[in-house]
């Protein structure tokens, strides 16, 4: 979010030739995704600070509420299942021809394409303006629906509630989750489950409302009033919603330095390199970071168009998707399997059992979303996925015992999970890739959605179709619906699968690699890494700290004490000396920083470290005192064990250091690779010198 603080006093006209129109359509497109900033006035931020025609101050505990009652209309949807049979009834004097509960899928799967449409168009405008939007074609589509029933044409209704009502699903659906998780960057997935817990609130309440609708008008006219209902209770809510401030999220993802395994003086010596990196920023490996002034934690900063072309991305994609096909396909076909198995006297009418389960539904959002502020994105989401294999391994034992209440508090909990990965998607997308590509990014990702709905009601429908059919079974025969189990499961495991190899926070995404390193993924802190070689050289198999090439040459300026001194021909093509440069991508530290091994000492034995000295004048000659390393320290040119003044200042040195050289359990595969199992306090020392140099360096640099 970017404000304009003044007009220009100047205006000038650009006169170049206008080929506007000559673009093509990549580009277009490109230009679309790539430009979400959301521009404001001064005057417009002090507007939105205020509601109720000003008189009230706009509040973050507001803005839930709002979003819960939009939330709940938009819910509505859920209880199509109440409209089917009037429908088929009405245009086809039929209430078994099954040609209304197509509608369902067509606005389910517009929900999904019209997010990822709007979604970039979502992020550069006011929240109120996408709500209001989202409330009027909502609106069109109830109108557009009740003059095709009663012209009795179904492709009106496909069109109007379908087409035309989906659209404005996925725009009210992505505006008001992106309001709600801006508001409360600490706590996004409570935030993000409360508001879509109003989504399945929606189908309980609208299950009773379309049938009352039904016994007093007929459906056209039900159609024309429910639409009008939804309109009025949105537009209020609409005309309450606020962006936040400026300056309330990051413009980026925030990236951990510190680890709590961190001692206290570390911490110290932390805080003061802090200091010195506050503004500054640099670039690794295509990534930005930057270092903002009021803060000394570095935050990411991911463009659109990378974070939509992360594989990161699509494997959380391929998850979601996975993780909504058990639900889709239960929801939509809850009443029918529970009346075509245990038939009408059943200890539960089915009114119960379906409102019951979106109970559920709504709770799942909720609870999910809340739990994964404390236990993390992806652990509550492996949660989820796990339950749902266990549900679906379970359901395929007793379905054909015909254990009634089994099968129903089974279904209930899978209902859960569903209503779980959906409250959990947004925090997700939110915390890998910042707040400002949250809208793009959920826009996108609802897509998977729509595939489940679409792909996954078509795949049982046909499913029991040829078994009921080709195969000689009945809508009664259990093993009609065992079978549905058995590809569901198998796209379950598939998505455990692929949630575990998502590279959920910037240290999984851009930790440093070594050499020879074949592949590297984390896994529940540690990391799992590859590599051509069977030797370890602790610090020193990492690239941005690897060796340069040239033989040691005695060097008579070089002290053969503890310290090491620098020499007035540093960086010269003349000393070949062995030296150990600091290497990051696309950052140049060749003339500002170089480092340079202990040597191994009686004093300093089984010690790794590294010194990494900073140069403001090549003339000039510095000593780095050996002290007995922490941790992780940084050590000035004075010696104290916490660095003072301005890193860059003349004579001015840091020494990172590791207490022991890094022992990582290894297993050799036959004398060529070797598979380490890097631990945890390993992969946090290494991250903090990785970007500590980074920015250091950048800091140095910037200052030159």
């Amino acid at each position: 979010m970017k404000i304009i603080e003044e007009l220009a006093s100047e205006v000038v006209f650009d006169d170049s030739p206008q080929n506007g129109r000559f673009r093509s359509f990549r580009e277009m497109l490109m230009n679309y995704y790539l430009n979400t900033e959301y521009y404001r006035t001064p005057l417009k931020v002090r507007q939105d600070q205020r509601i109720f025609f000003g008189l009230v101050r706009c509040r973050a505990w507001m803005i839930i509420p709002i979003a819960v009652v939009i939330q709940f209309c938009l819910g509505s949807l859920y209880a199509w299942s109440i409209f089917n049979k009037p429908i088929d009834r009405h245009i086809y004097n039929n209430p078994e021809a099954n040609r209304a509960q197509i509608t369902f899928y067509i606005a389910l799967g517009m929900l999904g394409a019209a997010g990822a449409i709007f979604g970039p168009w979502i992020e550069s405008h006011s929240p109120r303006m996408c709500a209001i939007l989202a409330a009027c074609v909502f609106f069109s589509g109830h109108c557009t629906a009740a003059l095709g029933l009663a012209c009795k044409e179904i492709g009106m209704l496909y069109f109007g509630y379908g087409f035309i009502g989906g659209v404005g699903l996925g725009i009210g659906y992505v505006a008001t989750i992106d309001a709600v998780i801006k508001w409360y960057p600490s706590s996004r997935g409570f935030a993000s489950g409360l508001a879509v817990s109003g989504f399945g609130s929606g189908a309980v309440a609208f299950s009773n409302i379309n049938a009352a609708l039904l016994r007093r008008f007929t459906v056209p006219q039900a159609f024309a009033i429910l639409g009008t209902i939804n309109l009025v209770i949105m537009l209020m809510c609409a005309m309450l919603m606020r962006p936040p401030p400026p300056g309330h999220n990051l413009p980026g993802v925030a990236i951990e330095m510190m680890d709590q395994s961190v001692t206290d003086i570390n911490y110290l010596q932390h805080q003061t390199v802090q200091q010195t990196i506050k503004g500054k920023s640099t670039t690794i490996g295509g990534q930005t970071i930057t270092v903002g002034s009021n803060s000394g934690d570095p935050v990411l900063i991911i463009p659109l168009s990378q974070a939509l072309s992360s594989i990161d991305f699509w494997l959380l994609w391929v998850a979601f998707f996975v993780n909504l096909v058990f639900g889709v396909v239960i929801i939509s076909n809850l009443a029918s399997m529970s009346t075509n198995m245990f038939g009408t006297d059943m200890p539960a009418p089915v009114t119960t059992i379906v409102t019951i389960e979106g109970v559920f539904n709504a709770g799942g959002r909720l609870i999910m979303g809340w739990v994964s502020d404390w236990t993390g994105r992806r652990r509550t989401f492996l949660f989820v996925i796990s339950l749902q294999i266990i549900i679906v391994a379970c359901l395929i034992v007793i379905i054909p015992q015909k254990m009634f209440w089994s099968y129903v508090v089974l279904v209930w909990l899978a209902t859960l999970c569903y209503g779980g990965g959906v409250g959990v998607i947004a925090a997700t997308l939110a915390d890998m890739f910042g707040a400002p590509n949250m809208s793009a990014c959920h826009g996108v990702m609802l897509t998977g959605w729509s595939v489940a709905a679409i792909g996954g009601g078509l795949t049982y429908t046909g499913i029991v179709s040829y078994l009921t059919g080709s195969a000689g079974y009945t809508l009664k025969d259990p093993y009609v619906y065992v079978f549905n189990q058995y590809w569901i499961i198998a796209l379950l495991v598939v998505g455990w699968v692929t949630l575990v190899m998502i590279r959920v926070t910037p240290r999984d995404r851009m930790f440093p690699r070594v050499r020879g390193q074949i592949f590297c993924h984390p896994l529940a802190g540690f990391i799992i890494r590859m590599v051509r070689g069977a030797d370890q050289h602790g610090l020193h198999d990492y690239e941005f700290l690897s060796a340069t090439i040239g033989e040691p040459k005695p060097n008579t300026d070089i002290e053969s004490s503890n310290s090491i001194s620098s020499q007035s021909n540093v960086g010269t093509t003349d000393d070949k000396r062995h030296q150990i440069g600091l290497k990051l991508e696309e950052v140049d530290l060749s003339h500002n920083m170089l480092a340079y091994p202990e040597p191994e000492t009686d004093q300093n034995k089984g010690t790794d470290t590294i010194t990494i000295s900073t140069y403001m004048n090549n003339d000039s000659a510095m000593n780095s005192k050996q002290q007995k390393p922490e941790a992780f320290n940084y050590i000035a040119q004075d010696g104290n064990s916490v660095m003072s003044g301005e890193l860059a200042e003349e004579n001015s040195c840091v020494q990172l250091m590791y207490e022991t050289p890094p022992v990582r359990q290894c297993l050799v595969l036959f004398k060529r690779w070797r598979l380490e199992l890097v631990s945890n306090e390993e992969v946090a020392t290494v991250w903090r010198m990785y970007l500590s140099c980074a920015l250091l360096a950048s800091s140095n640099n910037n200052e030159d």
